[in-house]
């Protein structure tokens, strides 16, 4: 019987001698890990039986807490990876874990009698329970609602003045924002707000694209390393929009790294949700879900051309493109990370805590050509065939000059063939492209003329569409998009 026998247990002096020469056993190891705990209760000199088991080094580690319907253990981890700190496991699951290691208690009939430690600790009085699950991250410490388990652990670092972060600040506004200290104070205050108001969420997302290398994922990695149990990495978009999510429980701080949702319609709402959403359901595997309140910030790295679905009027999306400068530049890097490892971290969480958050509007995204670049992608067909024709500066053919107006079924041909070029199997019908073009270029009229022959016979009444200059119309697209375009060279033919 595993964990039966009797022996004595060394004293404090020989337990911490014995863990200084012992490693940390792995999760699966679960023999290692018992003796392990013991030699940690025997050398904090805590109460620890003739078998091994202690009360209290099970309540560093477990608890139960009810999450939906039933009663589950809450596994704690501290060493582990952070997406693996905290686990939840059905009662028979923790039970088996342990179901070869027991210990001795007293029955009902006051007889000894042998049972699993898992039993013994979960029959025990003096067992770690909580009335519930919460996030509640909180900079000054203030406590959660009682008898909650709160999942917050506070900043992996000491907020310390004194230290530089110089090259990662230059980094940032050289290469990210472009020189534009305007840029960079959003930029900055973006992840200020982060930290001094964790459960104020700002209602923007920031995206960042560039070449492999450029040092994008290095921002979010400096970033995240400031609340380690909070910052969460993934590569792959089910971590984000699949069934079971229970990392993000936690989660104040997401990165998705090379993650493409443009053009995924499924994908789309969960991602405007996650950005916006003041609570999201988390479901483990096995477990029921439950409801928390989402204080996630998103930020995308990608390489890709097309990274978000960012609307005309997009308010959530922070687009901006990294300079290549620094591309590969491995020296550069170094430098970098050896400078935030001398108190460069705890530097820049001390200036990210006292920033000056009246001085930046968060809700306000900066107007980048990273921004008008994933709007112009992200055009339905009908707006990409008119950005094309006020592009050329033609609105049918091209060098044929700007016309005061085009006969609509030919500008309606135009749109269909453009269409099918694109392999664009749903068109829309006349009736909806008329529409379209007149919200897009409100000075543009819908009128009915004569039309003759070459000898100057009339030959029918068609419907036209009388057409503002093209600077009217290019000024009216940029309105409707939110953003100036860079139209070129192309001037509006008289």
């Amino acid at each position: 019987m595993a964990g039966g026998s009797k022996k004595s247990r060394p004293g404090a002096e020989v337990a911490k001698a014995a863990l200084e020469r012992m490693e940390r056993p792995s999760d699966d190891d679960p023999d290692g890990q018992a003796e392990y705990d013991a030699l940690a209760a025997e050398a904090n000199g805590e109460n620890v039986d003739d078998n091994g088991f202690n009360i209290d080094a099970f309540n560093r580690q477990f608890a139960v807490v009810p999450i939906g319907s039933r009663a589950v253990i809450l596994w704690e981890k501290p060493d582990a990876p952070p997406e693996e700190q905290l686990q939840f496991l059905q009662i028979s699951a923790f039970q088996t874990i342990y179901q070869n290691r027991f210990t001795e208690v007293l029955g009902a009939d006051r007889k000894p009698k042998w049972k699993t430690q898992a039993n013994a600790w979960l029959d025990s009085p003096r067992r770690r329970d909580f009335r519930g699950l919460e996030f509640f991250p909180d900079p000054a410490g203030t406590e959660g609602t009682p008898g909650f388990y709160n999942l917050w652990r506070g900043f992996s670092v000491d907020p310390r003045r004194g230290g530089s972060y110089a090259i990662f600040r230059d980094h940032i506004l050289t290469n990210v924002c472009g020189g534009s200290e305007k840029t960079y104070a959003w930029f900055f205050g973006w992840f200020a707000q982060m930290m001094q108001l964790p459960r104020e969420k700002p209602g923007t997302s920031i995206i960042l694209r560039g070449p492999m290398g450029a040092g994008k994922t290095k921002i979010g990695e400096v970033f995240g390393s400031l609340i380690q149990a909070h910052y969460f990495q993934i590569d792959n978009p089910r971590y984000l929009i699949g069934q079971f999510n229970s990392h993000m429980a936690a989660c104040l701080f997401l990165q998705a790294d090379e993650a493409v949702f443009a053009g995924d319609k499924a994908a789309e709402g969960h991602l405007r949700g996650l950005v916006t959403s003041e609570r999201q359901m988390v479901e483990s595997k096995g477990i029921d879900p439950i409801r928390l309140p989402n204080y996630i910030r998103l930020m995308m790295t990608s390489n890709f051309d097309w990274v978000v679905p960012a609307g005309k009027e997009e308010r959530r999306f922070a687009c901006f493109d990294i300079a290549p400068h620094a591309k590969q530049n491995h020296e550069y890097f170094r430098e970098m990370t050896e400078e935030l490892d001398a108190g460069g971290r705890e530097a820049l969480l001390y200036d990210l805590l006292t920033f000056d958050l009246s001085k930046v509007n968060l809700r306000e995204i900066p107007k980048t050509a990273a921004l008008l670049e994933q709007k112009i992608r992200s055009f339905d067909p009908v707006e990409q065939w008119l950005y094309d024709r006020l592009h050329e500066g033609a609105i049918i053919d091209r060098g044929v000059a700007w016309p005061k107006a085009v006969e609509c079924e030919a500008l309606y041909k135009s749109y269909l063939a453009t269409a099918e070029q694109m392999g664009i199997r749903y068109r829309v019908s006349q009736i909806s492209f008329g529409m379209k073009i007149g919200h897009l270029l409100p000075g543009i009229d819908r009128v009915r003329r004569q039309v003759t022959d070459e000898t100057g016979a009339n030959v029918a009444r068609r419907w036209f569409y009388a057409l503002p200059p093209l600077a009217d119309c290019r000024a009216a697209f940029d309105e409707q998009v939110g953003q100036r375009s860079d139209w070129g060279a192309i001037d509006d033919p008289e």
